[in-house]
C-alpha cells in the first residue's frame, strides 16, 4: 500500500510489545479526557488567533534565521514549518513535555517534505526539551543535543536515509529505516515507550509506515514532548516541513503499579 494511503490500522500490535491492554490504538487517541489517560490529538483544522503559537497549545517555535512555523489553511489541516533563506536556517516546534516513558507512551505523525529532500535536515519524535535547536547533533555517530529522547532523523549530509536513533540509555538506537523517503509524500512515523510491566520504562521502538525501525533506550524517567524540526543546509532557499496530524497518548499512572 503506497505511503500515502497509510493508516494505523493495527496499533494495538505496537500495544502489545509493552504489555498494554490491546486495545485500538486509534481508539486510545480517542480517549481525549479520560482520566485515565494524558492524551493529545491535532489535525490542524479552524483557524488559530495571532501570530503563531499564539492562541495553540504549543511551545514557544524554535529556529534560527526568521522561521514561520503555523497553521495551514488546507484541506485535512496541516502545520507548516518553513525555515529562512540564511543557507543555514532552521525551524523546530514542540507541544509540551507531558509523557515519559515510565508510564508509556504512543506517538503518532503523518508529515512530509514539502519542498525538497536535498541539503536538509529533519527530526521528529519525541524528546526532552521544547526549545533545543534539534535534538540530534550528529546523524552520523549519532550524537545529540538532547539528554534523552527518541528521533526519527534525516540528515543528507551523511546519507539518504531516514534513522531512528535514540539517546538516553544503556543501548541507544541507531536504525536505519530501509524505506525510500520521496519529495512531497507523507510518511507516518510511530514511537512506542514501554513502561507497562518496565520499571526503568527505558525501552522505545519506532516505525515507519507500519514497519519496525529499530528500538532503543531512553531516559524513562524523563518528561517528553512531541517534537518537530526542519534545517536548511547550505541551501538559500526557504525549506518547509509538513504536518499532516499527530497524537500522543499514555497512561496516567506507570502500569507496573509505580506513581511517576
Amino acid at each position: 500500500m503506497p505511503a500515502v494511503d497509510f493508516l494505523p490500522r493495527r496499533l494495538y500490535n505496537a500495544f502489545s510489545r509493552t504489555g498494554f491492554a490491546s486495545d485500538p490504538l486509534k481508539g486510545l487517541i480517542s480517549l481525549q479526557r479520560n482520566p485515565e489517560y494524558v492524551s493529545a490529538w491535532d489535525d490542524f483544522t479552524g483557524t488559530r488567533s495571532g501570530t503563531w503559537p499564539a492562541g495553540t497549545p504549543y511551545a514557544a517555535t524554535v529556529g534560527t534565521g526568521t522561521e514561520v512555523i503555523g497553521l495551514t489553511q488546507a484541506v485535512g489541516g496541516t502545520m507548516t514549518l518553513t525555515t529562512g533563506t540564511g543557507g543555514s536556517d532552521t525551524a523546530g516546534q514542540g507541544y509540551g513535555l507531558n509523557w515519559s516513558g515510565d508510564r508509556g507512551f504512543y506517538f503518532i505523525t503523518r508529515m512530509k517534505m514539502a519542498t525538497r529532500i536535498t541539503n536538509v535536515k529533519f527530526e521528529t519524535g519525541m524528546t526532552d526539551s521544547v526549545s533545543d535547536n534539534g535534538a540530534v547533533d550528529v546523524k552520523a555517530t549519532p550524537t545529540f543535543t538532547a539528554t534523552d529522547c527518541a528521533i526519527a532523523v534525516f540528515d543528507t549530509t551523511e546519507d539518504s536515509a531516514v534513522t531512528f536513533a535514540s539517546n538516553g540509555g544503556a543501548s541507544d538506537a541507531n536504525a536505519d529505516w530501509d524505506g525510500t523517503l520521496a519529495s512531497n509524500t507523507y510518511i507516518v512515523v510511530e514511537m512506542v515507550g514501554s513502561g507497562a510491566t518496565d520499571t526503568t520504562g527505558d525501552n522505545v521502538a519506532c516505525y515507519i509506515n507500519g514497519a519496525l525501525v529499530g528500538a532503543g533506550n531512553i531516559g524513562g524517567d524523563a518528561p517528553l514532548t512531541p517534537w518537530w524540526y526542519i534545517e536548511d543546509l547550505a541551501q538559500s532557499a526557504a525549506t518547509v516541513l509538513t504536518v499532516d496530524y499527530w497524537g500522543c497518548v499514555g497512561p496516567r499512572v506507570a502500569q507496573w503499579g509505580g506513581s511517576t
